[in-house]
């Protein structure tokens, strides 16, 4: 049992210093476009629409989804004369590589609500920050909060932000999600979550998410997803 604990162990190790090697040769622009394809996972990207998303040169997209698609972080379809791109989440080392660019950009943009919210994490599997509030907390009215948690949590999670709105400037507008509602909304998929996901911040629960956008992603056969209806 002992030897087997330290192979586990020795195991777990190395993954480790391989994902932190792959992670530093990742060239910011190779963050954002895996970013960018897992977040908006409802459209599918070729290297015309990342460039034009992005603000790079179109053989510098083209150059940067097939250095990606090589190391197997991508997969591709062919439409015609377009190749468009996914996010290849039934890949561990992928799923890993997206979750700590989630946390990076959660950290690097979102650090005032992670600490805002960190006794929140505890009694929730995913939280979710966007709407106004991250654009422009001066003029927010309420502060949109994404959580999912079981029916069993209900009680509790509603009393935290209860208390936690007696305190706040500005009051949460909660939108509650169970784990098998939240890959229901995905997979329809529901306008208000799906940008959430596209324009907010993830706070807690990456690994538990990254797992809901890929079965809401095979549902529809990776390049199938249909878009959600544009809101009024």
């Amino acid at each position: 049992a002992t030897v087997k604990w330290r192979r586990n162990i020795y195991i777990l190790l190395v993954h480790i210093c391989e994902l932190l090697v792959h992670m530093t040769s990742l060239a910011k622009t190779e963050r954002a476009v895996l970013l960018l394809l897992f977040k908006d996972f409802t459209i599918d990207y070729n290297a015309n629409t990342i460039c034009k998303k992005l603000g790079v040169s179109r053989r510098g997209a083209l150059t940067i989804v097939k250095k990606l698609k090589n190391r197997g972080l991508l997969i591709s379809r062919r439409y015609g004369k377009s190749v468009f791109y996914k996010v290849n989440l039934a890949e561990t080392y992928t799923c890993k590589v997206i979750e700590v660019l989630l946390m990076d950009e959660s950290k690097e943009n979102g650090s005032r609500w992670l600490f805002e919210f960190k006794g929140l994490f505890p009694l929730v599997s995913i939280a979710i920050i966007f709407g106004s509030a991250i654009r422009n907390y001066d003029k927010a009215n309420d502060i949109d909060l994404v959580v999912v948690f079981t029916k069993t949590k209900f009680k509790i999670v509603t009393e935290w932000i209860a208390d936690k709105n007696r305190i706040l400037l500005k009051p949460i507008h909660r939108i509650i999600q169970t784990p098998k509602k939240l890959i229901k909304n995905l997979k329809m998929p529901d306008p208000v979550i799906v940008n959430a996901l596209r324009f907010g911040y993830i706070l807690h629960g990456y690994e538990e998410l990254i797992a809901a956008v890929y079965q809401a992603q095979k549902a529809h056969g990776n390049f199938a997803v249909p878009e959600p209806e544009k809101r009024l």
